[in-house]
């Protein structure tokens, strides 16, 4: 498990760039589910040939998640596609909106939106390589509930991490609080790696720095990391079941 996670996040745009997380944790995590999917990869060959927009297609609630469930990243250059209400919608779509696709599919950023009103689309995802991704959300809300959850889940991965077969092991505990997430937006727009380097409780307590490292992805894992300025700590009480941000003096904090 990637011991840190990177966050660069968009207030114009809602999109979203990370490291450390996969689509395996967008498909865990959402809660809003795609109904359909149009394919942007070219390469592709999942799913059913839509002749209009000449893109491959995924529908129906059932089959998209059996889709985002089996993807193999190994297998795939990339992984990138829009959802969609209605089938019918797609044979309406205009040559440049059509080509507005093709632009976001290529480019990884949009024309004019990442959202088009004949498809209703929620979301627009990419993941470029293993575990970076960048996804816009028509409701940001939802990124914010999933990365409370990754981190919920890192945590207790790391409570465990260097436990016995003998000891009692941390089965549960009390998820993080999407609003505190929420109020890490400022931070979140500059560039932010969460690290997770601590193992197990230090009395009681489990320390997450959050650090500023802007859109440097390469710092993620590196030593230099520590350098940079921490701008808090997010921090787990276990006896308490609590969580709660604390803030150093930094100007860029809220």
């Amino acid at each position: 498990m990637r011991q840190n996670i990177y966050v660069h996040l968009d207030g114009i745009s809602n999109s979203v760039l990370t490291k450390g997380l996969g689509h395996q944790d967008f498909d865990r995590y959402t809660i809003h589910r795609p109904k359909n999917l149009l394919l942007l990869d070219a390469s592709e060959q999942e799913g059913e040939y839509e002749a209009h927009t000449g893109f491959r297609v995924i529908r129906g609630q059932e089959n998209v998640d059996r889709y985002l469930s089996n993807l193999n990243y190994s297998t795939r250059r990339e992984i990138k596609w829009l959802d969609f209400e209605e089938y019918d919608t797609l044979k309406r779509l205009t040559a440049n909106e059509i080509a507005e696709i093709l632009y976001l599919s290529h480019m990884k950023m949009q024309l004019r939106s990442p959202f088009f009103y004949k498809l209703q689309n929620n979301y627009a995802f990419f993941e470029t390589e293993q575990e970076v991704m960048k996804v816009y959300y028509r409701n940001i809300d939802e990124f914010y509930q999933s990365l409370a959850q990754k981190i919920t889940d890192k945590v207790l991965y790391q409570l465990n991490a260097n436990r016995s077969l003998f000891s009692k092991r941390y089965t549960s505990m009390t998820p993080l609080p999407s609003d505190i997430v929420k109020e890490l937006k400022s931070i979140m727009q500059e560039g932010t790696v969460f690290e997770f380097s601590q193992v197990g409780l230090n009395e009681g307590i489990y320390k997450i720095p959050v650090h500023v490292v802007e859109d440097n992805l390469r710092k993620i894992e590196s030593d230099q990391l520590f350098l940079e300025e921490k701008v808090g700590v997010l921090t787990y009480q276990h006896q308490e079941k609590s969580w709660d941000f604390n803030t150093t003096d930094h100007p860029i904090l809220f």
